[in-house]
C-alpha cells in the first residue's frame, strides 16, 4: 500500500526553516510594544481633548452615537416607527430620573405653549435628535401615529414663551450634544395605526 503525501512547495517560502520559536519572540515583542505606544498615544489625545475641549468632544460622540442609532433603525427596523415614553409630570428632579421617559415639565405650562414632555440626551432623549419633519412616531400604551409637524431651537434656560404659538398636540424637547441650544419638535396625531401606511 502507497500513501502519497501533498507536499505544498511555498511552505518552505512562509518559514525559514532554519528560524526557530524562539528567533520569532523578538519581531513580536517588537510588534506588542508598538500597539501598546499606539494604544497609548490614543488614550492620552482623548483624555487630552475631554479635558481641553469637552464640549466639542461631547458633540462629536454624541453626533456619532444619533447617526448610527439612526442608521440602525433605517437598516434593521425600516418599517417599524420610533416609540417614546410619556412619563410622569414633574420638573428638573423628576428629570433627572433618567428613567427613559420623556417628564411632562410643569413650569412650562404657560397660555400658548403646548405640553412639553423632555428627557436629557443621555437618557434616551438623543433619539429625538435624528428626526425630520415629517418623521412619524409611536406613543407607548397608545394607538395613535404622530408626525412631526414642528421644530424650534433655543438656547438653554430660554423663556418659555419662545414657545408659544407651535402647532400639534404636544412637544417633546431634548438638548444637542455638546451645544448651548435645545430642540423642540411639536407633534400632531394623524391617525390610529392600522390605518396609517
Amino acid at each position: 500500500m502507497t500513501v502519497d503525501i501533498a507536499v505544498d512547495p511555498t511552505a518552505s517560502d512562509r518559514e525559514d526553516p532554519g528560524e526557530t520559536a524562539r528567533d520569532r519572540r523578538p519581531r513580536r515583542r517588537f510588534g506588542l510594544l508598538f500597539a501598546s505606544i499606539v494604544l497609548v498615544g490614543l488614550g492620552m489625545s482623548f483624555l487630552s481633548a475631554s479635558v481641553l475641549a469637552p464640549d466639542l468632544v461631547d458633540k462629536v460622540t454624541g453626533d456619532l452615537k444619533v447617526s448610527v442609532l439612526k442608521q440602525f433603525h433605517q437598516t434593521f427596523a425600516p418599517d417599524e416607527l420610533p416609540t417614546i415614553s410619556l412619563g410622569a409630570e414633574g420638573g428638573m428632579v423628576e428629570l433627572d430620573h433618567c428613567d427613559g421617559t420623556f417628564t411632562e415639565m410643569v413650569s412650562y405650562r404657560i397660555d400658548d405653549v403646548l405640553p412639553l414632555f423632555a428627557a436629557h440626551n443621555n437618557c434616551g432623549g438623543d433619539v429625538i435628535l435624528g428626526w425630520d419633519l415629517g418623521q412619524r412616531v409611536m406613543v407607548e400604551g397608545s394607538d395613535v401615529v404622530y408626525e412631526v409637524v414642528e421644530e424650534r431651537h433655543t438656547p438653554k434656560w430660554s423663556n418659555v414663551e419662545a414657545l408659544a404659538g407651535m402647532t400639534g398636540d404636544f412637544m417633546v424637547q431634548t438638548c444637542f450634544y455638546g451645544e448651548n441650544k435645545m430642540r423642540f419638535l411639536s407633534l400632531a396625531p394623524v391617525g390610529p395605526a392600522a390605518s396609517v401606511g
